[in-house]
């Protein structure tokens, strides 16, 4: 039986992690440094969990090293920038027995997983979901949404999944961008979320292993408005245990489901036009909507269309919101285009741009 080796001082999580023991995996824990070296040896833990200041990170460094298949977690408490190494994890600060049995949770799933697909194991890459928005149509947020899953997915090689929540009469977008059939989708776990994680797959666009997974919308505004809030919680709390990455799509109504996919979302991306109206409307929209839960809103101002916008300082005096990010406008000559299944989409490549995002405003 593989083990996780937790070293944390918090009692609240020392206390009580026995009650989150799976019964695939045994767990030891230490509230020290002192003998870890004497732990690792002893037990030679498949995981590692560290919630503690370590003033002898080498000893981890060895031991991953020597242990290939091993992986080490650390919270944000922990982030040793000299060490560098591809079994180190870096994930939000543990807090609570909650965080601790999310992640306990998540590494169960994934041996199990493994255990009947071994070509299929992931790690976990600091879970994160993020939600992209937008008030008007024509500002690029599905192309942002879909650029954003696709470098996650190219930078990490993370599991990602795209949830496309614009739920219209016919098909999406995101579907005819992706030059692809609109069936599978939502519709199918709407009608089978009993089925759980069955119902999951076969909701699913097949993909190849170094795609991201895309979840359409149902085809009909009727079936898409047998979603409501509980059963988005169901869904998302199901993808959790797939997925490091979970971008969602949101539509442009702002609706109690696009609100509980807001607040159920580590980030926010807001995107607009750089145009007076568009600052004019997001303005408002802040003023109005003062219970976001949400803290990490990251705002972007997109050229899609080449206009004579205003600028970035204007913008943000306007909205009183930091413009984290500026897309150009891309010339015809410029433009490249991602690829979906070995399929040109009429996506357009930000790699650049989305590049920045990532890793200024979403990995730090």
């Amino acid at each position: 039986m593989k083990i996780i080796l937790l070293i944390s001082e918090n009692r609240e999580i020392t206390d009580n992690i026995t009650k989150y023991k799976p019964k695939n995996l045994d767990l030891v824990v230490i509230k020290t440094e002192k003998y870890l070296r004497h732990y690792l040896e002893e037990y030679l833990p498949e995981y590692v969990i560290v919630n503690i200041f370590l003033e002898n990170h080498f000893i981890l460094n060895e031991y991953a090293e020597n242990n290939p298949k091993s992986t080490i977690f650390f919270s944000s408490l922990e982030k040793p920038e000299k060490i560098i190494n591809k079994n180190f994890i870096f994930i939000k600060d543990i807090k609570s027995k909650e965080n601790i049995k999310d992640i306990i949770d998540v590494i169960a799933r994934i041996e199990i997983e493994s255990n009947i697909n071994p070509e299929h194991s992931f790690k976990l890459i600091n879970q994160q979901i993020i939600s992209v928005y937008s008030l008007k149509g024509g500002t690029g947020k599905t192309t942002i949404a879909f650029n954003l899953a696709y470098f996650l997915k190219k930078l990490l090689d993370a599991r990602v999944i795209l949830l496309d929540l614009n739920l219209i009469e016919g098909p999406s977008d995101l579907s005819s961008y992706l030059k692809t059939n609109q069936i599978p989708n939502l519709n199918y776990y709407i009608e089978n979320y009993d089925g759980g994680e069955d119902a999951l797959k076969k909701s699913l666009i097949l993909k190849k292993s170094e795609d991201i997974d895309v979840l359409l919308p149902p085809l009909s505004l009727a079936q898409g408005n047998n979603l409501n809030s509980s059963l988005l919680n169901k869904l998302i709390n199901l993808i959790k245990g797939f997925y490091n990455f979970i971008i969602i799509d949101l539509p442009l109504n702002f609706t109690q489901l696009t609100l509980e996919a807001i607040n159920l979302s580590d980030s926010l991306v807001i995107v607009s036009l750089p145009i007076e109206a568009c600052a004019l409307k997001l303005s408002k929209f802040k003023l109005k909507n003062i219970s976001l839960k949400i803290q990490n809103k990251i705002s972007i101002i997109n050229n899609p269309y080449n206009f004579s916008s205003i600028s970035k300082n204007d913008f943000e005096k306007i909205t009183k919101l930091p413009v984290l990010l500026e897309i150009p406008h891309f010339e015809n000559k410029n433009k490249k285009f991602l690829n979906f299944r070995n399929n040109a989409t009429d996506l357009i490549d930000m790699e650049h741009e989305i590049k920045q995002l990532i890793n200024k405003y979403l990995l730090t």
